[in-house]
C-alpha cells in the first residue's frame, strides 16, 4: 500500500479498462506517495494525455524523461503532447531526445521492432519522412504482427506525414480484434484527429 510503483501500475490497468476516474485516484496516490517516481510521472503523463490535460501530461513526460535516460516511450509521448498544444518546438526537442535514445538502443539491438517504431516516428516528427518510413519497413518485416508497433507508425503517417490512407491502413489488423477501452484511447488520441473524419 505504500509502494508508489505498485499504485502507478494499478492506475495504469485501470485506464486501459476504461476507468479513468480510478486511475486518476491511483496516480494522485502514487504521486502523494514519491513525486519523484518514474512510474508515477509516466502513469500520470499517459492519463493525462488521454484526457487531453496536455499542460499536465507535458509535465509529468518531461519529468520521466530526466529520471530516466533510456526511456524513449515518454520522450514520443512528450512528442505528441507538444504537438497537441502546437509547441513546434517543444515537440522537435523531444523529437531529437527520443531519435537519440531510439538509436542508442538500435545500435546494440538492431532488430528491436518497438524501438524501431519509436525511431520512425521520432523521424517523422522531425520531417524526414522517407527515413521514417523506410525504418517502418524493415520493422514489418521483423515484425507484422506487433500492435503496438502498428499504433506508433499510423502515428507517425497521420499525425506527421500526413498520410491518412496508409494510417488506415498500417490500423486496420487492430480493429478486427479491438477492445472497448483501447477504442476510446484510439479515439482520444490527438494523433489521429486527422482521421477522425
Amino acid at each position: 500500500p505504500n509502494l508508489a510503483e505498485a499504485h502507478a501500475v494499478k492506475a495504469y490497468i485501470l485506464q486501459m479498462k476504461g476507468d479513468t476516474d480510478a486511475a486518476a485516484a491511483e496516480v494522485g496516490i502514487a504521486l502523494g506517495l514519491d513525486p519523484e517516481s518514474y512510474e508515477a510521472n509516466r502513469t500520470a503523463g499517459r492519463l493525462s494525455y488521454q484526457m487531453h490535460r496536455f499542460e499536465d501530461a507535458a509535465r509529468r513526460f518531461e519529468k520521466a524523461v530526466s529520471l530516466m535516460d533510456s526511456d524513449v516511450n515518454s520522450a514520443m509521448l512528450l512528442v505528441s503532447t507538444c504537438k497537441a498544444m502546437n509547441d513546434i518546438a517543444g515537440m522537435r526537442n523531444a523529437a531529437e531526445v527520443a531519435s537519440r535514445r531510439a538509436d542508442a538502443v538500435l545500435a546494440r539491438d538492431q532488430n528491436n521492432s518497438g524501438v524501431m517504431a519509436y525511431s520512425a516516428v521520432a523521424l517523422g516528427a522531425l520531417g524526414d519522412g522517407e527515413r521514417a518510413k523506410a525504418r517502418m519497413a524493415r520493422a514489418l518485416l521483423i515484425d507484422p504482427d506487433n500492435f503496438d508497433m502498428r499504433y506508433n507508425f499510423a502515428c507517425a503517417l497521420a499525425a506527421f506525414l500526413n498520410d491518412k490512407s496508409a494510417a488506415l491502413e498500417m490500423l486496420e489488423p487492430l480493429f478486427a480484434a479491438i477492445t472497448a477501452p483501447l477504442l476510446r484511447y484510439f479515439k482520444d488520441d490527438p494523433d489521429f484527429d486527422p482521421l477522425h473524419a
